[in-house]
């Protein structure tokens, strides 16, 4: 099943045509809006504020300039996200990575795309996506690792190294859906709050030193070493003034199990 639209976003070209049913939720109430927006320029696309006056919800410019746009963003109840760039012409992009770029910045506690409207004619139109749209709430790679660093208050602080690195050894949630063609992996917040919210045992770094095999006087600063490569970061420290850093002990175990030639693999064959 195909659906095709044709949205005037690449700069100096005609329309490009883009097939709806290939996009995210997101992507396509966004791509709805400008499709309904055609012709009608400049842009409008409109986000759900959740606040409402009456029977008639309130709306937030998300796209577009000028006074009305300005009045709107004055508004306590609304809010308003500079500019989009066009798509260049000599972009080697696709109009669906332009959209779904796009969509993906939209932050996560940020009103859905709703509608189009238009400030040279009355238009203002709900999108067929614009309650999709409301339940994507799934989170490219950095936005993930931004998601857990600030909701974890900072308790969780990964690189994109060690996000793989534990995604392969089956401790880190692992992609809910994928876009663009399998090209951009997206986690749900919900896996991301259920693995902030996992219980899991806490280690000093002369711990973590031990279960390494590290010993002497160098271990402790050989196994920060080692952390650091694998990209974990302490996730607090013991108390008193001369307490030691604490580390997550099941993320330190994955991914010493995934060394290369090391962890699980290495010692069922040394046995």
């Amino acid at each position: 099943m195909t659906t095709i639209v044709k949205l005037a976003i690449r700069e100096g070209h005609a329309p490009a045509e883009v097939d709806l049913d290939t996009l995210t939720p997101k992507a396509r109430a966004l791509a709805e809006a400008i499709h309904m927006s055609f012709g009608h320029q400049p842009l409008g696309v409109l986000c759900d504020t959740d606040m409402v006056k009456g029977d008639n919800p309130n709306h937030a410019y998300l796209h577009g300039t000028g006074p009305e746009a300005d009045a709107i963003a004055r508004q306590p109840q609304t809010a308003f996200i500079t500019n989009w760039g066009m798509l260049r012409a000599d972009s080697v992009a696709s109009a669906e990575d332009w959209l779904e770029s796009n969509a993906r910045s939209i932050p996560l506690n940020f009103w859905p795309v709703a509608g189009a409207r238009s400030r040279m004619e009355p238009l203002e139109e709900r999108v067929p996506s614009a309650d999709a749209a409301r339940e994507d709430r799934c989170l490219t790679r950095d936005q993930a690792l931004s998601y857990l660093a600030d909701r974890s208050n900072r308790s969780i602080i990964l690189s994109n190294d060690a996000w793989i690195l534990l995604q392969k050894a089956g401790n880190a949630p692992t992609p809910r859906h994928y876009a663009l063609g399998g090209r951009m992996p997206l986690w749900h917040v919900d896996d991301l709050d259920a693995y902030i919210e996992r219980d899991y045992e806490r280690w000093t770094i002369s711990q973590v030193a031990e279960y390494l095999g590290y010993s002497g006087p160098s271990a402790t600063g050989t196994a920060r070493r080692q952390l650091s490569r694998w990209g974990i970061a302490a996730v607090g420290r013991a108390s008193g003034r001369g307490g030691e850093s604490l580390f997550a002990a099941d993320q330190v175990k994955a991914a010493h199990e995934a060394r290369p030639g090391r962890g699980r693999w290495a010692e069922s064959r040394r046995s």
